[in-house]
């Protein structure tokens, strides 16, 4: 299992209690972020690969029921 925790910060879920998301992917390795480090870690919007990251992301933790 990848480490889903805030890139930024290190919390393994945003202060509301909603899960970490991808934001950017580098050297090939998803780089996730908690609601308040969004910004700072965002990759440049409209960006295709971090796209498909987050699909595959939200099907993997529906798979180990994480959500």
């Amino acid at each position: 299992m990848p480490d889903t925790r805030c890139k930024a910060c290190g919390k393994p879920r945003s202060p509301d209690g909603s899960p970490t998301m991808v934001v950017a992917v580098v050297d090939g390795e998803n780089v996730y972020a908690c609601s308040e480090h969004v910004e700072e870690l965002a990759a440049p919007p409209g960006d295709l690969l971090v796209a498909l990251a987050q699909l595959l992301d939200i099907a993997r933790r529906r798979n180990e029921g994480e959500l």
